[in-house]
């Protein structure tokens, strides 16, 4: 994008959500790494003024105030820039100046005057245009009072339970149905990890991945790390995905590193975010996050029984259910990994899918590995 664009940015929607400053300023929404007020100084225009072009409502100063449709904003300067009190009056000069041109928001007023800090401030109201999109702003607004509400065990009106995983995840996983009384995912068996077929004897222990079991296991040495591949880790120190492989080996009950620390064991330490089952009338049981995941974060797992290839439900699932001695319809979600499609081994199928619900309006965030592809299958090895 050009250093100084005025206008919408093409690709950008009403209600994108961005993780910081930097990525605005990749894709052309704001041009500043720190100021609040991006804007095209009147040199560079014929108008003989300057004009706004974005803004940041950070929420730094006393007197700002946003309810989505409305905000007040306090404009910049007056504070110093690692933070801290308002130790001066601010000046209708640079960005305060240019934002009396707003092109996503319109400027109801401004004014000039002593704000909460007790120096002068320059405020304006910013109301949005008519037909625009709902902004993300609201939606996370509406989840995060959702989680706080989780937070302090207060039970919200439509919620059949507060966790139905029952304290086997480490955030609680709430349960909404505000549409019937359908109470089926009530009637679930939670399983947080896969059931595997019992061994005549515990596996030996037979390595450990990090010498002497002291080698951080984020480093390029440690034997699991290697087997994804090289290139360094696959998780960074935050837990996010970042080596895309079609498999990634995590350390495991044969290693020597510490379980509850090891930043090579993302899955096994279980979900971080809040997600939610929801009942819709358009597409009847969902889920959905409460919270901002960001991309390569951990979700959850997809889990179950897992059974061996001899198993005779296998065979049941393979379509001989007279050999298998069990009824089709109690297999018939049966999940075998040898029949993904190949393009299964690296980011999942990309494959297009027809929408089941092509007439309704697809939902603004929804968790969704079949039409939008915001989710990721990864398969995670720990041996």
């Amino acid at each position: 994008m050009p250093a100084h664009s005025v206008g919408p940015v093409p690709g950008v929607f009403v209600g994108d959500v961005f993780n910081n400053r930097a990525e605005l300023i990749v894709v052309g929404l704001h041009s500043a790494t720190q100021a609040g007020i991006g804007y095209v100084p009147a040199s560079h225009l014929s108008e003989g003024h300057p004009v706004a072009t974005s803004i940041v409502s950070s929420g730094a100063y006393l007197d700002d105030h946003d309810n989505g449709d409305v905000l007040l904003y306090t404009g910049s300067g007056g504070r110093p820039r690692n933070g801290g009190d308002h130790y001066s009056d601010q000046e209708f000069q640079r960005g305060n100046l240019a934002l009396a041109y707003r092109l996503q928001l319109q400027v109801e007023s401004s004014t000039y005057g002593p704000g909460k800090s007790g120096r002068e401030v320059c405020q304006f109201k910013l109301v949005r245009l008519p037909g625009q999109d709902a902004l993300g702003s609201n939606t996370w607004r509406a989840a995060s009072d959702l989680t706080n509400a989780l937070d302090a065990k207060i039970r919200s009106p439509g919620y059949l339970t507060m966790d139905m995983s029952t304290s086997k995840e480490a955030v609680a996983f709430p349960v909404r149905n505000t549409v019937d009384q359908d109470l089926s995912p009530l009637e679930f068996e939670y399983l947080a990890r896969p059931e595997l077929p019992a061994v005549p004897k515990p596996a030996r222990r037979v390595h450990k991945c990090c010498i002497y079991g002291k080698t951080a296991c984020a480093a390029s040495g440690c034997a699991c790390v290697k087997r994804n591949g090289g290139g360094g880790p696959a998780y960074s120190a935050d837990g996010t995905l970042v080596r895309g492989r079609p498999v990634v080996y995590e350390c495991g009950a044969s290693c020597g590193c510490p379980p509850g620390s090891c930043p090579n064991r993302v899955t096994q330490h279980g979900m971080r975010h809040w997600l939610e089952v929801f009942r819709s009338k358009e597409t009847e049981w969902g889920v959905r996050p409460l919270d901002l995941i960001q991309p390569g974060a951990f979700i959850c797992e997809f889990t179950g029984d897992v059974v061996a290839a001899d198993h005779p439900r296998v065979a049941n699932a393979n379509g001989n259910a007279s050999a298998a001695g069990a009824s089709t319809e109690e297999w018939g979600g049966f999940v075998d990994p040898r029949k993904f499609p190949p393009r299964w081994r690296e980011w999942g199928d990309a494959g297009e899918e027809p929408p089941r619900f092509a007439q309704c309006p697809a939902p603004g965030y929804v968790i969704d590995v079949s039409t939008r592809r915001n989710l990721v299958t990864m398969c995670p090895c720990r041996h």
